[in-house]
């Protein structure tokens, strides 16, 4: 329980804890069941986290035994998959603003410190709070420790486990910087603004050790509400020896791979130098790629790539708001849903986003890809939060209201702003709704916000946790060291003199037919 909680918080979590087993009868709401399937006055009843019956409203009573919550004015939809954020970064808001990611990454690595246990469980239980209350159900936290460990990682963990939100844990790992060579071969030494001068990088053996620790001790726990992934950072991050290490572990124990891919232009040339080839080739010759490898960014990628991650099934996982904040392009959905690639969507760490409102992404989506000749439409775009955010976690029973689905689902008010007014519904959800209208939340069959308001813990208390985790940061925060000053004024400089190369040109997207 959260230190400092209220007798309130303390009583609303107990009284939660006792309706776990208890049915949930909602009656009289209307229903999207997934984009594209709505129905209008039914009755959806919920047992031992599943949905057992939807019926037309009245049509067969409910039974005894049964919590019953009005639906009448509500829309109950799947609950949102944020498919990929960074929890540390909830505390880091408005950082390293107008920069790209590699001198914002230097920024971020080092000015906001180490991270405790009990800094990852407050941090990540915020974001938790933060999402549950705007109808994120499930979360896939990629998350980077500094120094990556066992207690780190299960601090974060605890945090999910009692909020009461879905999450799949990435531990972040990283074990060489291909950047660094990269620069070398094009006579420019990095130095202290290469990744392993910025952050410990533990051999791939450790990495893969603390992987399989996690996953014995944490994977499929809470009924199956806590997963664990392998979390490679990045492909100019990590040795052949990590990411097969990782992609084997993975492999056995039947869990997916989440991996950074192809995010600027920098990763893209640095990829491109590396293999003698586009990166995504080599993570298909290395076995990484395939159905349960969910790819984050993927930006800088062409028509070969798409090609290959939708032969393999791979999923791309959409983070517009993180991609325009950093400067980093647009990846190109367009021609990704063309191909058939299964796409999922992100808000990124709230470094980057600057929030965990995944509704913020949606409308992106839906809009920032539209130039005329290609659109992305608002069903889409939910698609993507819903049922597209479920195949990361590897879950094909989550992201629709069908019968014998996993209990996550939200009611949003009809008379909210986003909806009052609408005429599409899919439209109005992707373009209108801010999360303002959601009022109730069930994750796993357990109702955990009521009327707007977390009930599984206090969340005034861990909204002040959060304010004390970025009040320790912030003098690190606004003035780095100059060692750090001197690192980004680096990176800076190598990206500009790529810049400057003689170059393909970009794609529309803002992604790149990167060739070595």
């Amino acid at each position: 329980m959260i230190e400092g909680e209220s007798e309130e918080g303390r009583s609303c979590a107990m009284g939660v804890e006792q309706m776990k087993s208890r049915a949930i009868g909602i009656t009289g709401c209307d229903l999207l069941s997934r984009p594209g399937v709505h129905r209008t006055s039914v009755d959806v009843v919920l047992e031992k986290g599943r949905v057992s019956s939807i019926a037309a409203a009245g049509s067969k009573p409910l039974g005894p035994g049964i919590d019953t919550l009005d639906g009448r004015g509500m829309l109950a939809m799947p609950g949102l998959v944020n498919a990929h954020t960074h929890s540390p970064e909830n505390c880091l808001r408005g950082a390293g603003e107008g920069m790209k990611l590699e001198p914002w990454l230097i920024r971020m690595f080092g000015t906001a410190g180490v991270f405790s246990a009990e800094d990852h469980y407050a941090c990540a239980m915020a974001g938790a709070v933060e999402m549950l209350r705007l109808g994120v159900t499930s979360v896939v936290d990629h998350l980077w420790m500094t120094p990556p460990s066992i207690e780190s990682a299960e601090g974060a963990i605890r945090a999910y486990r009692e909020v009461g939100i879905r999450a799949g844990i990435a531990p972040l790992v990283n074990d060489l910087d291909f950047t660094g060579r990269f620069a070398t071969g094009r006579g420019f030494e990095l130095g202290d603004a290469e990744m392993s001068r910025q952050v410990d990088l533990p051999p791939a053996s450790e990495s893969i050790a603390l992987l399989e620790e996690l996953i014995s001790r944490w994977h499929g726990s809470e009924g199956g509400r806590i997963s664990i992934l392998a979390g490679p950072g990045g492909v100019q991050w990590c040795s052949d020896q990590l990411l097969t290490g990782l992609a084997e572990t993975s492999d056995r124990h039947r869990t997916g791979l989440h991996i950074h891919l192809l995010e600027t232009r920098m990763q893209a040339l640095t990829c491109a130098d590396r293999f003698g080839r586009r990166g995504i080739g080599d993570l298909a010759d290395l076995g990484v790629l395939g159905p349960s490898c969910s790819l984050p960014h993927s930006v800088w990628v062409d028509r070969s790539d798409i090609e290959l991650i939708a032969d393999h099934n791979a999923i791309v996982v959409h983070n517009p708001a993180a991609n325009q904040r950093l400067g980093s392009g647009r990846a190109p959905v367009d021609e990704m849903l063309a191909a058939g690639v299964k796409i999922a969507l992100g808000t990124d760490g709230s470094a980057s986003s600057d929030n965990q409102n995944l509704w913020h992404a949606i409308k992106l989506a839906a809009l920032i890809h539209n130039d005329g000749t290609s659109w992305v439409s608002g069903a889409d775009a939910l698609e993507m939060a819903t049922t597209g955010g479920a195949g990361v976690l590897l879950r094909s029973d989550v992201g629709a209201i069908e019968e014998g689905a996993v209990a996550d689902l939200i009611l949003l008010d009809r008379n909210s702003d986003g909806l009052a007014g609408s005429q599409d519904l899919e439209a109005s959800l992707a373009l209108s709704e801010s999360g303002g209208g959601v009022r109730d939340v069930i994750v796993d069959g357990r109702l955990v916000v009521r009327d707007g308001r977390c009930i599984t813990v206090d969340q005034d208390a861990v909204r002040a946790r959060l304010r004390e985790q970025a009040e320790k940061r912030r003098a690190g925060v606004k003035c780095p060291s100059l060692r750090t000053r001197d690192a980004m004024d680096l990176i800076t400089s190598f990206d500009e003199s790529l810049q400057l190369s003689a170059m393909p040109a970009t794609s529309k997207q803002g992604g790149g037919h990167v060739e070595k």
